[in-house]
């Protein structure tokens, strides 16, 4: 059984998502335990949230470097080299040279996780996001539209950026587009408030009214949440598919490109939507990404790479 240590310090309640926290925890059958009650025996295995606080990561330096025979899988989510001086990306790189210390990425490693795979080597394990069956939505009727969605910075997601652009300054956008502002990190602001209420379940539900969702596996290509969300609304993808898709799923995304917009667009709305393609995209995040298999993918790494898996 694997314990997933959470921040004393986070309020996880506000999260937009089930990408840290309680959420991503029940989502992997895990049970929660905060920084402050850990009480660790030598045959648990533990694994650190990736919103831990400066204090609680110093905390844990301590009690990981003191109980050397137990494993603790340390969570590493966004890839990107902007984050090198962050608290907790300092903490992973220090923790890299105690042999009891694994890393988790929920993403394939690129920029500033490629280099953190290099410090672990074999203690290295790419563990995608628990895709849930349950939260897939059915919808009679759907609007023939493109919903685009999500955060606009250029630098982190270039090609949503580009889209947007396009979007926004073309005739096509009011009948043929539609457009959810992000909700923005509340968890991070004073007023601890969402700019709108469109998140979590209503998100997907938001999402579900429409055919298509435009979808950036950001300048890394990798396989957002974002990308489930797609799946459980039964939306056609459109857009950039992630690398860590087989040829036969990633061939499946409806091209958007920003060059060939007009002709790109109306494609889409004629001949874009095949019911038959969401269930693939569906089928294939059931088989390859449920709870149940990526805990066996799990226990099969630690076996290989621990004394202990209990």
């Amino acid at each position: 059984m694997i314990n997933y240590i959470l921040s004393d310090q986070l309020d996880y309640n506000l999260l937009i998502c089930d990408d840290a926290g309680h959420g991503y925890a029940n989502n992997m059958g895990w049970p929660v335990v905060k920084v402050s009650e850990l009480n660790v025996t030598e045959k648990e295995i533990f694994a650190v949230d990736n919103r831990i606080t400066a204090d609680e990561a110093a905390k844990l330096e301590i009690i990981i470097r003191q109980n050397s025979d137990t494993t603790f899988l340390l969570k590493i989510v966004d890839p990107f080299m902007e984050n090198v001086r962050h608290h907790y990306y300092e903490f992973l790189s220090r923790m890299s040279e105690c042999a009891n210390t694994f890393l988790l990425s929920v993403y394939q490693p690129t920029e500033l996780a490629d280099i953190l795979k290099g410090q672990y080597k074999h203690r290295f394990i790419h563990l995608p996001y628990p895709y849930l069956k349950e939260r897939e939505v059915e919808r009679n009727s759907k609007l023939n539209r493109i919903v685009i969605t999500g955060a606009l910075n250029e630098q982190v997601y270039p090609y949503r950026y580009s889209v947007w652009k396009k979007v926004t300054r073309s005739w096509l956008r009011p009948f043929f587009f539609s457009i959810l502002k992000h909700p923005g990190y509340a968890e991070l602001s004073e007023k601890k408030q969402h700019a709108h209420r469109v998140v979590g379940a209503l998100f997907v539900e938001h999402l579900s009214l429409f055919k298509y969702m435009l979808l950036c596996p950001t300048r890394c290509k990798i396989e957002l949440l974002k990308f489930y969300e797609c799946a459980y609304a039964g939306c056609m993808p459109v857009g950039e598919p992630p690398l860590s898709y087989p040829a036969e799923i990633a061939g499946m995304f409806l091209p958007l490109r920003p060059a060939f917009f007009v002709s790109d667009t109306l494609n889409i709305i004629r001949n874009g939507y095949d019911a038959g393609k969401v269930y693939t995209f569906r089928d294939f995040l059931r088989k390859t990404r449920s709870p149940e298999c990526l805990n066996t993918i799990l226990e099969k790494f630690l076996l290989e790479n621990t004394f202990h898996t209990s």
